[in-house]
C-alpha cells in the first residue's frame, strides 16, 4: 500500500523523538529488554518499538501514518492501565490459571485431533465412497449459476496474424497453446486459459462487451464465439458449459464431499483412536487405578 513520503517522514520523526526520550530515561533503569527498544511502559509492562513496527507492517494505514501509530500506542497504554486495575481487583488468579490451563489443554487436543483426521481419515476415503455420496445426494451439487471451462482472448483489432489466432484459441494442442501464449505477450493480448478449471460465465462475460445471458446462449449453440467493440476483438472457446440446475462434475465437488464424509466419520474415528490408546496404556501399566 502506498504511503506518502510526508507521512513516512512524520512517522520516522515520531520514532526518533520517542527513542531519544527512552535513551535519556534508560540511564535511570536497569531492565533487561533483550535487545528490544522500549517505547512506553505502564508499571512493569512495556511496549517496544519492534512491536509497533510489526503492527504497522501487518496493518498498514490508509492515511496519516504518524497519527495511526500514535493511536495504536494510546490504545496500548489505556489497555495496560485497565489491565493493571483489573489485576488488583480480581480476588484470585488461581481460577484464571485453571481456565488458561484448561483452554491450553483443549487447544492442544483439538490441533492434534484435526491433524490425525487430516492425516489418516481423509486419505482413507476412497473414490468409490465419494462417487456413492455424490449419487445419493445429487441435489446438493446442482450448479447455482452457469459455469464454464475454456479459453478467453481479447486482442486489438489491428493486431497481426488474426487468422492464426482464430485457429490457436480453439485448439488445445500444446504447440498451439504455446504459440498463443507467445503471441499474447508480444501483442497486448489478454489471454486466459481455464480449460482445466471451472469459471463462472458471469466472470468471463464481465471482461467483454456482452451480457452473461447472451454469452451463455451463444456458447450453448457453439463451442467457439467471437464478438467485438470499437477497439478489440474477443474470442471465447469452451470445452464445457453447465447451466444453472445442472449437476456439478464430481471432480469439482470432490473436496467438498470428502469434507462432509470426514465430518460424519470423525467422532467414531477419534473414539477408536482413544480406545486403542487406552488398551495399550492399560496393558503396559501406564494406567493405574488406586481404588480397585
Amino acid at each position: 500500500m502506498y504511503v506518502p513520503m510526508k507521512q513516512v517522514v512524520n512517522l520516522f520523526s515520531l520514532f526518533i523523538v520517542l527513542f531519544c526520550t527512552i535513551l535519556l530515561s534508560s540511564c535511570k533503569e536497569e531492565i533487561m529488554h533483550r535487545g528490544r527498544t522500549p517505547l512506553v511502559s505502564v508499571g512493569k509492562e512495556y511496549l517496544y518499538v519492534e512491536d509497533v513496527q510489526r503492527f504497522y507492517a501487518a496493518n498498514p494505514p490508509a492515511a496519516d501514518s504518524a497519527q495511526y501509530v500514535n493511536d495504536y500506542i494510546n490504545r496500548w497504554v489505556e489497555e495496560a492501565l485497565f489491565y493493571n486495575v483489573a489485576l488488583r481487583n480480581v480476588p484470585s488468579s488461581q481460577e484464571i490459571d485453571k481456565m488458561v490451563d484448561s483452554y491450553r489443554r483443549s487447544l492442544v487436543l483439538n490441533i492434534y485431533q484435526e491433524g490425525l483426521v487430516e492425516q489418516h481419515l481423509r486419505s482413507e476415503i476412497s473414490p468409490e465412497e465419494v462417487e456413492a455420496f455424490y449419487k445419493a445426494n445429487s441435489p446438493m451439487f446442482e450448479v447455482e449459476e452457469p459455469i464454464m471451462r475454456g479459453v478467453f482472448v481479447r486482442v486489438p483489432k489491428k493486431a497481426p496474424q488474426l487468422a492464426s489466432l482464430r485457429k490457436w484459441y480453439k485448439s488445445r494442442s500444446i504447440d498451439d497453446l504455446e504459440k498463443l501464449e507467445k503471441y499474447s505477450i508480444a501483442n497486448d493480448v489478454v489471454y486466459e486459459y481455464f480449460a482445466e478449471t471451472w469459471n463462472k460465465v458471469s466472470d468471463i462475460a464481465a471482461k467483454a462487451p456482452i451480457t452473461e445471458q447472451d454469452m451463455l446462449q451463444r456458447l450453448l449453440r457453439s463451442a467457439a464465439i467471437e464478438f467485438n467493440d470499437a477497439d478489440y476483438l474477443y474470442f471465447v472457446s469452451v470445452d464445457s458449459v453447465l447451466d444453472k440446475g445442472k449437476l456439478k462434475p464430481v471432480e469439482l465437488v470432490d473436496a467438498e464431499i470428502r469434507g462432509l464424509l470426514v465430518n460424519t466419520k470423525k467422532v467414531d474415528f477419534i473414539k477408536s483412536k482413544k480406545r486403542v490408546l487406552y488398551d495399550e496404556a492399560l496393558k503396559s501399566g501406564n494406567i493405574k487405578y488406586y481404588n480397585k
